[in-house]
């Protein structure tokens, strides 16, 4: 699901919402406008979107773990939690039914089911589509342009076995032999699968599904063995992470 189609919900849920209340509260409508309930509305959805970000966020951390939904779901309540607070206190304070007959801190009782009610909508609609996107919404594999002695090759990411950084180059070694391109490592973070490709050195990045073991050595320090016989020192600040990330992928 993209940023953008949920902003449009988060807006239509908005606008439908004010225009329901104001007709809904008819005896005020002589003390409060349309734009005023409208604008009151979008402050209050509007962090949703910050919400949707950090669900995303989550989901893609979690993608093919078996910590991956109760974190979602954990976060949804969380934010549930959150958009009340925000709510509740944009109200008391910036509302326009504020201190009108019937209303309580710039809200009549029944806004807090509607509001719940919708919260709770919103998580599972979200979770859904994050959990099981449509194909439309699936971006494409990239491909990656490789040059070796005049010939070009177009490489994807799961012919990827590892990346090494070698002072402002990236030595890429994959099924179809070894390549340089002149890009930091960094830059490759930023394309490649999370789920399939984590760093475990400032200088290698490794594909998950070429580790054939992991090997100790003296103290805490341990190695990674691809399925070809290349061994990689993992560095001691990502020995926990990737320990950790083996430990759930495996049954």
């Amino acid at each position: 699901m993209k940023l953008k189609n949920f902003t449009i919900l988060i807006f239509s849920i908005a606008l439908l919402l004010g225009v329901l209340i104001y007709w809904r509260e008819y005896a005020t409508r002589d003390q409060v406008t349309l734009i005023q309930v409208l604008l009151w509305q979008l402050g209050i959805w509007i962090p949703w979107i910050l919400g949707f970000l950090a669900l995303d966020k989550i989901e893609k951390h979690g993608r093919n773990t078996k910590w991956g939904l109760p974190l979602l779901l954990a976060g949804g309540l969380l934010l549930i939690c959150l958009h009340f607070g925000w709510f509740f206190g944009l109200s008391s304070t910036l509302s326009p039914y504020l201190d009108l007959e019937g209303s309580k801190f710039g809200v009549y009782r029944y806004f807090f089911i509607f509001w719940t009610l919708i919260d709770i909508g919103l998580v599972w609609f979200v979770v859904d589509k994050l959990r099981n996107p449509n194909p439309q919404e699936i971006e494409p594999s990239i491909k990656l342009e490789l040059t070796r002695g005049g010939s070009t090759y177009f490489c994807e990411p799961s012919q990827i076995q590892l990346l090494a950084a070698e002072n402002y180059y990236t030595k890429l070694f994959t099924t179809q032999g070894v390549f340089v391109m002149r890009k930091p490592l960094k830059t490759f973070l930023e394309v490649l699968p999370m789920d399939s490709f984590r760093k475990i050195h400032r200088s290698t990045i490794i594909n998950l599904d070429y580790v054939a073991e992991l090997a100790r050595g003296n103290g805490s320090t341990l190695e990674v063995i691809m399925k070809d016989g290349t061994r990689r020192r993992v560095s001691k600040s990502f020995v926990k992470e990737i320990t950790q990330l083996f430990r759930e992928r495996t049954y």
